[in-house]
């Protein structure tokens, strides 16, 4: 799965609010050719968000869509300014974001070992402190890595 992660799909430094961050992070992963309508696949994500906040806790965001709008099974990291309100409901807010992108076909199976795979870390201070200083080229090392499993 190392496939998952593409180094133009790592962005730094985003502001804005949930909605703006899942626009961006959409934009990337249009731009990169994983998805083939950055504004439907983001409609598919919120439409998500709508169901339950993919707050998972350690100030981090997982927020995914699986859809027929995704041409491959892709992930994109983002890294926020400062905190974002990522639950209205809860107030709770995150600075690190993975947007998980599945295409319909291969929801299931896909989009666990993806799962699976990042929850093993992100339990872990160390991790998410290594996305929080890492440069570019280090996030990807590190993103790949992980989600090889």
């Amino acid at each position: 799965m190392s496939q998952l992660i593409n180094k133009n799909c790592i962005v730094f430094d985003m502001e804005g609010d949930k909605k703006d961050i899942i626009r961006t992070l959409a934009g990337e992963l249009h731009r990169a050719g994983r998805i083939t309508d950055a504004e439907e696949f983001f409609q598919d994500v919120l439409a998500r968000e709508a169901i339950a906040a993919t707050f998972v806790g350690f100030d981090m965001g997982l927020p995914h869509g699986k859809t027929d709008h995704v041409l491959e099974a892709s992930v994109c990291f983002g890294r926020t300014r400062g905190p974002v309100v990522w639950n209205e409901e809860s107030g709770d807010t995150v600075d690190l974001v993975i947007l998980i992108a599945v295409p319909l076909c291969e929801a299931g199976d896909t989009h666990m070992k993806i799962l699976a795979n990042l929850s093993r870390k992100l339990m872990h201070e160390e991790f998410r402190d290594s996305l929080r200083k890492s440069d570019r080229e280090q996030v990807y090392n590190i993103l790949s890595e992980v989600l090889e499993g």
